[in-house]
C-alpha cells in the first residue's frame, strides 16, 4: 500500500528530528501522502496531522464523501469534516493525542494569520518551522511512479509528432498550441502539465514565451515546450524546429545546445550534484561561444507538480540519488533573433541516466 509506505517515511523524518506531529496543507503533498487519485482540485480546502500513531485530513463536504471511500480502502487515513477552522482542527487532533505542548512541524510557507491562529489555539505547542519536507520525500520516486511518468511522456511524444506533421508556415503560434493540446487530450491527457510554450523567430528568444497571434514564417526557429497531464503525473519536454533551411547561425545554437544535452545525459548519475550538471552544460556552451546566454537553470525536477526537487542549478549541491526524476534543457537565447532549448525528462537510475522521450533529438526541419 503506497500510503502505508509513505506514512513510514514521514514518520521516520519526525522521529530523527524529534518532532512530535506534523501538519500538511499543500495539496499536492496531500496528494502523495494520502495515494487518493482523482479526488484533488486546486483548492486548498484541506488540512492533515501526522503522527506517529494517527494520520487525519480535515476537508469538507464537498470532498468529504468520497474521502471517506478512499480513506475505507486505504486504511491508514481518518477524515474529519467539522465544520471547524483548520487551526481548531488541529488543536483537536493534538489534544486528543495528549501534544498540546508538543513539537509540532509547519511549512515555512504558512500564512501569517493563519500561524497566529495556531498560536493561539495551541499556546504550549511548539511550532517548528519547516522547508518543504514532503517535497523533498517526493523527489525520490517509487517504482510506480516512473511507470506514471513514462505513460504521460508516451502520450506528449505522440502528440507532438502528430502536430508536427501538420505544422507549416502561415498558422499561428496559438493554432499551433491549440492542436498540440488537442492531440493530447485525444490522447488521454487529463489536462495540459503547463501552458504549452510555441514560440517562434524572435519569441523563440524568450524562454518562457506565451503563444501569441504572430504567424510562423519561413527561417523561423520554433521552440515547442509541452506536456501532458496523466493519471497525476506529468511530462516536460522541449524540442525546437527549424521552419525551411536553417542558417549557420541557427545552425550554431542549436548544434551546441544538443551537445549539451547529450553531454549532460552521458555523464548524469546518482552521485553528482545539480551544481555539476548545470555548469558542465554552461562550460559547453561557453566553449561554442555562447557563454551566459542560458540564464536559467539547467532543469529540474518533476512528478505529481512540473517543478519538483530536485534541481540541476549552481545552488543545489546535493548528490543527486536513484529515483530522482529530473529534466535536463539546455538552451541558447538571443534576444530579438533565435533561441533554441532542446529537453529531456528522466530517472536517476542504479546505472546512469534514462530519458523518457522517444522523439529525435536532431534539428527537425518543415517545408
Amino acid at each position: 500500500m503506497k500510503a502505508a509506505k509513505r506514512i513510514e517515511r514521514v514518520r521516520k523524518l519526525l522521529q530523527e528530528n524529534k518532532l512530535d506531529a506534523m501538519v500538511v496543507r499543500n495539496t499536492t503533498d496531500l496528494m502523495w501522502l494520502t495515494g487518493f487519485e482523482r479526488l484533488f482540485d486546486t483548492e486548498e480546502a484541506h488540512t492533515a496531522v501526522i503522527t506517529q500513531d494517527r494520520c487525519i485530513i480535515h476537508t469538507d463536504s464537498r470532498y468529504s464523501t468520497a474521502m471517506w471511500s478512499r480513506a475505507e480502502e486505504e486504511g491508514i487515513w481518518e477524515v474529519d469534516d467539522a465544520r471547524v477552522s483548520a487551526a481548531d482542527f488541529i488543536a483537536a487532533a493534538l489534544a486528543e493525542e495528549e501534544l498540546s505542548a508538543g513539537a509540532v512541524a509547519i511549512a515555512d510557507s504558512t500564512p501569517l494569520k493563519l500561524y497566529r491562529a495556531y498560536v493561539a489555539k495551541m499556546p504550549e505547542a511548539t511550532f517548528v518551522e519547516r522547508n518543504e519536507d514532503i517535497l523533498a520525500l517526493r523527489a525520490v520516486k517509487e517504482p510506480e511512479e516512473v511507470d506514471r511518468l513514462r505513460a504521460a511522456q508516451k502520450v506528449a511524444d505522440e502528440a507532438f509528432l502528430e502536430t508536427l506533421s501538420t505544422l507549416h508556415p502561415g498558422q499561428t503560434e496559438r493554432e499551433v498550441s491549440l492542436r498540440l493540446e488537442i492531440n493530447m487530450r485525444k490522447r488521454g491527457a487529463d489536462e495540459l502539465a503547463f501552458t504549452n510554450i510555441v514560440a517562434s523567430g524572435p519569441n523563440s528568444a524568450n524562454p518562457h514565451a506565451v503563444a501569441s497571434d504572430r504567424v510562423i514564417s519561413k527561417g523561423d526557429l520554433v521552440v515547442f515546450d509541452f506536456g501532458a497531464r496523466v493519471d497525476g503525473y506529468r511530462s516536460d519536454t522541449t524540442r525546437t524546429v527549424c521552419i525551411g533551411t536553417p542558417t549557420a547561425e541557427q545552425k550554431a545554437i542549436y548544434d551546441a545546445v544538443l551537445r549539451a544535452n547529450t553531454t549532460v545525459r552521458d555523464q548524469m548519475k546518482a552521485g553528482v550534484t545539480g551544481a555539476d550538471m548545470h555548469n558542465l552544460a554552461e562550460s559547453i556552451l561557453a566553449e561554442a561561444g555562447f557563454g551566459g546566454k542560458m540564464g536559467h537553470a539547467l532543469g529540474h525536477g518533476v512528478g505529481l507538480d512540473i517543478h519538483e526537487a530536485p534541481v540541476l542549478a549552481p545552488r543545489n549541491g546535493a548528490a543527486l540519488v536513484v529515483g530522482n526524476i529530473v529534466t535536463d534543457e539546455p538552451g541558447v537565447y538571443l534576444g530579438g533573433s533565435n533561441g533554441v532549448r532542446i529537453e529531456d525528462c528522466g530517472v536517476i537510475t542504479a546505472d546512469g541516466y534514462s530519458i523518457f522521450s522517444t522523439l529525435p533529438h536532431e534539428m527537425q526541419c518543415v517545408e
